[in-house]
């Protein structure tokens, strides 16, 4: 056990390192007391959206390589730019061949991501939604086994941020469940919920995050989570529940920089356009669009999911009862639907919707701020926003707006912009350090002890208290995609903490002696074969690279300066040992430093940047 002393030296040594490491790239941390004498004040800029610029400024930036690689992926590697660099012979062509060959994911091989999925033996990922339904929904004993089915796919889509070649696919699937977001934890919605990550990540022409918008809106809203998160499932004529049609227009579609109130929708204040299919749509929504589009949903529910669906066949899956339906005429965006066209009064729904000039402006602005910057230029997401209503009938509509983002100059000029969530923070640090982790579900497991803390438990908590575990948004919103919203002191400073403790975790908590996720000492040693050149320089100057790849001098010096203690920068270090030596502090645990400056590089502002 450590003793109070060295403890206290540790900590000690720590805050000096990272108080040189902010100060050294402009942060001050000399400002005036805020509340008593000797605390340092907040330093609140990168939760400002209004000082971006200033704080960008502040850093060096990476090489551009770097930095459209981190933006569009979980994390650039060393792997990843080896590869990247034999695209094609300059910098311009490698990026237009990267885009295009990420956005065709089908064509990647993932053999080794595959092999991990398989060796983890998940149960549920791969049943149909009546399989789910009958193995997993209909058990409303035993919770552990009813809920697997999400925990099994918080797991599997941790495996492949980490490990999948396929970063830009995952990267946008990630979005587009922030878009269709639903509570993966949902007693009902749970168990069906491999069946609904299943739709964004299909790849046969049309579907998918790569597909048409269209494809995607419809299926989602047949989907059983869906169905289950916004009570579509049982509206009906004679109680119809609007809560699936508002959410649509707000969140799905419109958005509410779209939204006119509750204004007759006759008002000629109301502006009317031009739709892509060449007729004449109002721009606005109004609430009575709402009413009438929840009176054109209704009859669309699940089998057994009701009273009047409880014998139908193939439970949990997606059902038109006609006989449910409100089959008179309804009215919304000055579109007329006409009496008893039945199931088709949806399908013109979603067909009016795709081809919206207002929807085409709100899906560019998410996307844009996603990739971009919190606040994407007018000029980009305009451009964008044509491009999608351009191609509104192509299925592979949002596979050509992806790109049109990607290859944009503003995407290419916008490192600085954006902050890593918790979440992309987490599989960055793990994709850089190049660990071993194949998170399993505690869930309906036999091998699990009870009153024991798995590894993946660890994980997952610290990533919840972060503010930013998977599928866990409880509001169909989805996480927030503005840094303001995760540089409180709260999920910020909890941030740090779970990129600090991954160094210091192990691939099994319940056995002794389990190899570390990342066995960076290891990776060290095998990087400087020779004891001689096992310096300060050399070591921090290799784990720069690897985790952010290059070398900002703030960070570097101050990573330098925490390692080597107190002799030269060019001085050999042992890191075989991990022992007390208050007398000599640069072999004062030289393991746990190793570990502990490498954490030192993972929460500077250079990582966690965007």
């Amino acid at each position: 056990m450590q003793s109070a002393t060295a403890v206290t030296t540790t900590a000690l040594a720590r805050r000096r390192a990272l108080s040189a490491m902010f100060a050294s790239l402009g942060f001050d941390t000399a400002v005036p007391s805020m509340r008593r004498a000797g605390k340092a004040a907040t330093d609140t800029r990168l939760g400002d959206p209004t000082t971006i610029a200033s704080v960008s400024q502040t850093l060096s930036g990476p090489p551009s390589t770097v930095a459209w690689l981190n933006r569009a992926t979980f994390g650039c590697t060393q792997a990843d730019l080896t590869a990247f660099t034999a695209l094609g012979a300059s910098d311009a062509a490698r990026w237009t061949a990267w885009v295009s060959q990420q956005t065709s994911p089908a064509a990647i091989s993932d053999t080794a991501c595959d092999s991990r999925i398989t060796s983890a033996n998940f149960k549920a990922l791969n049943l149909t939604p009546a399989q789910l339904w009958s193995t997993y929904h209909s058990d409303t004993v035993n919770y552990n086994h009813r809920m697997l089915p999400i925990a099994e796919s918080e797991c599997a889509t941790l495996i492949r941020q980490i490990y999948s070649k396929r970063q830009l696919h995952e990267s946008m699937i990630d979005f587009w469940h922030d878009h269709f977001s639903v509570n993966g934890w949902d007693y009902d919605g749970g168990p069906m919920f491999p069946a609904f990550d299943a739709l964004f990540r299909a790849t046969s022409a049309g579907n998918g995050v790569f597909g048409n918008f269209k494809n995607l809106l419809i299926n989602v809203a047949e989907s059983a989570s869906m169905m289950f998160m916004l009570d579509l499932y049982s509206s009906t004529r004679a109680g119809p529940n609007e809560n699936y049609a508002r959410e649509l227009c707000e969140l799905h579609t419109l958005g509410a920089m779209n939204y006119a109130g509750v204004l007759n929708p006759f008002d000629p204040s109301l502006p009317v356009g031009t739709a892509g299919d060449g007729d004449a749509i109002r721009l606005k929504y109004v609430d009575a669009d709402v009413y009438n589009i929840t009176r054109a949903l209704t009859g669309w529910t699940m089998s057994q999911s009701t009273y009047d669906t409880r014998n139908d066949l193939n439970p949990g899956t997606f059902e038109y009862v006609d006989g449910l339906h409100d089959q008179y005429d309804k009215f919304f965006l000055n579109r007329y639907l006409y009496d008893y066209e039945h199931q088709q009064d949806g399908f013109d729904v979603f067909a009016a919707l795709a081809c919206h000039p207002g929807v085409a402006t709100f899906i560019a602005t998410k996307l844009c701020r996603r990739l971009v910057s919190d606040s994407p230029s007018p000029t980009l997401v305009s451009n964008i926003a044509s491009v999608f209503l351009q191609n509104w009938q192509a299925p592979n509509q949002l596979q050509i707006v992806t790109q049109a983002i990607l290859n944009s100059t503003d995407f290419a000029n916008g490192w600085g912009q954006k902050m890593k969530r918790p979440g992309v923070a987490m599989v960055s640090t793990l994709r850089a350090l190049g660990a071993n982790f194949t998170p399993l579900p505690d869930l309906d497991n036999p091998n699990f002890q009870a009153n024991t803390w798995s590894t993946t438990n660890a994980v997952l908590s610290a990533l919840q208290s972060a503010g930013h575990r998977l599928f866990y948004w409880p509001a169909p919103n989805g996480y927030p995609d503005v840094q303001i919203a995760w540089a409180s002191s709260g999920s910020l400073g909890m941030t740090l903490r779970l990129l600090a403790m991954l160094l210091e975790m192990t691939q099994d908590q319940t056995v002794s002696a389990s190899p570390y996720l990342a066995d960076v000492q290891a990776q060290t040693l095998a990087a400087f074969p020779t004891a001689a050149t096992r310096t300060a320089a050399n070591i921090a100057g290799f784990w720069c690279t690897q985790i952010l790849g290059y070398q900002p001098a703030g960070v570097y010096n101050a990573a330098v300066d925490f390692l080597r203690q107190n002799v030269a920068a060019t001085a050999a270090l042992t890191l075989t040992t991990d022992t007390w030596s208050g007398s000599n502090l640069s072999t004062h645990y030289t393991m746990s430093r190793l570990r502990s400056m490498i954490a030192l590089i993972l929460c500077s502002p250079d990582f966690l940047t965007r």
